[in-house]
């Protein structure tokens, strides 16, 4: 087995912190403290970022309009730095933010290396499947580049973020989003937390550590979001409903419709989904108020930072 090393620095003096429910370590690098997961027993790839279905039902598309509102709390980040412009969304899934910017004022690039359903154009909107390395040079540049948390699944995030910094125009905005180590929730759920989600996410990141990542990358911060409900009751109802339910993450699969509920009969879907409803709406109601007291201490599930270029 290779030689463990911290993604950041590269340290090797390494604290475990505990084993995650699905049997992978995660351990602090002692010397730039930023916490991980050690993945080196991880499948490839392509086994952990299928490409998405995105199945056709009315049932579906009911679901995707209703979460229409957290693509527009993602506007409004992305609004209070860059009014319009030309933005990248890193790390894109299925496009769609960068479609609901292309129709928001924006000239929208999504790029995805992985599990893009369907790399396509339309006006305002260039959707590619492609790694950075290889599609940057055609890229162009952008006065706002977003990284929806896509920054914990990478093994390189420094380089990464360096790449991503020499795409912006001068001026110009990289908002990164990621899951917060030190939440009220990772506190409660410990290696069950929803958000944890070892081996696709790497890297575990805190206040402390995403700034020293960012600053690492030539990047400073020049502001933060410190509420967003989208991760924060998203974490709280699918990490209880994992303490419930056969099925982990059941309603996250539903929603990112990739296949991985093919498995399931159609009876046990239906369970699964009566159980998700029942039990996940009281969630949802204390989520909110708790997510909103946790985030003025900067505890909340996701740690959201816009920097520009030094």
């Amino acid at each position: 087995m290779s030689e463990l090393r911290c993604p950041m620095c590269q340290g090797e003096s390494l604290e475990p912190l505990f084993t995650a429910s699905n049997g992978f370590p995660i351990v602090r690098c002692r010397t730039c403290r930023l916490a991980f997961s050690d993945d080196r027993n991880s499948p490839p790839p392509d086994q952990l970022y299928p490409a998405f279905d995105q199945s056709k039902s009315a049932a579906l598309d009911t679901l995707r309009s209703a979460l229409a509102v957290f693509l527009r709390q993602r506007e409004g980040v992305v609004t209070k730095f860059k009014q319009s412009g030309r933005i990248l969304d890193y790390g894109c899934g299925n496009g769609a933010f960068a479609k609901w910017m292309s129709r928001h004022g924006f000239e929208a690039v999504g790029l995805e290396p992985f599990s893009l359903g369907d790399p396509h154009e339309e006006p305002n909107l260039k959707l590619v499947r492609a790694p950075l390395d290889q599609a940057s040079k055609d890229l162009g540049k952008f006065d706002a580049i977003t990284m929806w948390h896509v920054l914990e699944h990478v093994p390189n995030p420094v380089e990464v973020l360096s790449k991503l910094r020499a795409l912006l125009n001068p001026g110009g905005v990289l908002i990164v989003s990621v899951p917060n180590f030190s939440s009220w929730q990772s506190a409660v759920f410990k290696g069950a937390w929803f958000h944890l989600d070892p081996p696709r996410h790497l890297l575990q990141f805190e206040p402390e550590t995403l700034t020293e990542c960012l600053g690492r990358a030539g990047l400073s911060p020049v502001g933060e979001v410190r509420f967003l409900p989208e991760y924060g009751s998203s974490g709280w109802i699918q990490s209880a409903l994992n303490r419930v339910l056969p099925h982990s993450n059941f309603l996250y699969e539903l929603v990112k419709d990739r296949g991985a509920l093919k498995e399931l009969s159609p009876l046990s879907q239906a369970l699964h989904l009566a159980g998700s409803m029942a039990l996940g709406a009281p969630v949802l109601a204390m989520s909110l108020p708790v997510e909103a007291a946790a985030s003025l201490t900067n505890s909340g599930a996701a740690l959201t930072v816009a920097s520009v270029a030094r």
